[in-house]
């Protein structure tokens, strides 16, 4: 197999693996914000771009 072949699967991999960090983050940080909700709070989110680093209180 040819390096540029091997360096293609390994950024598609990359790419692939760090797409599922953020959408399983993201999914978890709406999930905390829609429990807030449900215990008749309202959720104090604090984030950074694409939510990679979030904290939540609920008021």
């Amino acid at each position: 197999m040819k390096t540029k072949s091997k360096s293609l699967i390994a950024a598609t991999i990359t790419i692939f693996l760090l797409a599922i960090a953020i959408v399983s983050n993201y999914n978890s940080l709406e999930y905390t914000k829609e429990a807030c909700v449900d215990n008749n709070k309202t959720p104090v989110v604090d984030h950074n771009l694409l939510a990679l680093n979030w904290s939540v209180s609920c008021k």
